[in-house]
């Protein structure tokens, strides 16, 4: 059933992209709003903001379980999963920026990442203002599909649904959570690093996962763009070019884990 669900959620998020129902955050900000009211530390408003709603979610998953055993992992698995999945419009927003880089204006490309969420930083010229706009969107498309289903398929629905909820809330000044969300990457990043290696250049990017895989201080949007640089080498530097590799690339990964994880149901 868990397998079954996957399928179902995943495609209904590749037919029907982020938005609806599931993807209306209002209670979580209602409930964020009311837990910076009271100012916790750390673990107070981790507990508020993320135990407690995984523990509701819960709940509701075990009553659901005696009354429809199995089927309730398809009946409550499948929207787990999908609530799991980023918010952000990927495909779009990659089009918006590869466009802008395309017709060289660089500060607006950047500036339409800012206004979702990225920092835009001091760049010297036009090609390291695509490295960074396509590490963002690397990491974007890396948290949006692929971390959420490694957890849901390795741990079930209750990890999935903890770990955006702690995507959620790493903008959160009074109850941050990027160093936890750093942790929660550490594995499916280093996963992904390994389906880059089976879908591009293995041997190149093999010194670069013993080198760096292990290392506790780079950031993980950078070991995965070090990664596609290495896996996906630049043939011509079109403006544009990069960014559109990192969408092939991540579309090649996407159909790797779905047959990956085919072949462990059949096997299993």
């Amino acid at each position: 059933m868990i397998y079954l669900a996957f399928l179902v959620a995943t495609g209904l998020y590749l037919a029907m992209g982020s938005g609806g129902p599931l993807h209306n955050d209002h209670w979580y900000h209602a409930l964020q709003r009311r837990v910076d009211a009271i100012e916790p530390d750390f673990w107070l408003g981790f507990v508020l903001m993320v135990v407690v709603p995984c523990a509701a979610f819960t709940l509701v998953y075990a009553i659901l379980e005696e009354i429809f055993g199995a089927a309730a992992v398809l009946l409550l698995g499948t929207p787990a999963l999908f609530f799991s999945f980023g918010r952000r419009h990927w495909p779009a927003l990659i089009d918006r920026f590869r466009a802008r880089v395309a017709a060289g204006d660089i500060e607006g490309a950047l500036l339409t990442l800012e206004a979702e969420g990225h920092r835009i930083p001091e760049v010297d010229d036009a090609q390291s203002a695509e490295r960074d706009g396509s590490r963002f969107l690397l990491y974007e498309g890396f948290q949006r599909w692929f971390t959420p289903v490694f957890y849901f398929l390795l741990f079930g629905p209750f990890f999935a649904v903890g770990y955006r909820l702690v995507v959620m809330g790493v903008g959160d000044r009074k109850v941050p959570l990027a160093t936890l969300l750093h942790i929660l990457d550490w594995l499916p990043s280093r996963v992904m690093l390994l389906t880059f290696g089976a879908i591009g250049n293995f041997e190149g990017l093999r010194p670069l996962f013993w080198n760096k895989a292990f290392d506790a201080d780079i950031k993980t949007d950078e070991l995965l763009m070090q990664g596609f640089e290495v896996a996906c080498p630049l043939v011509e530097a079109a403006p544009g070019q990069q960014v559109e590799q990192v969408r092939e690339l991540l579309k090649r990964a996407l159909a790797v884990w779905v047959v990956v994880a085919s072949v462990l149901v059949i096997v299993s």
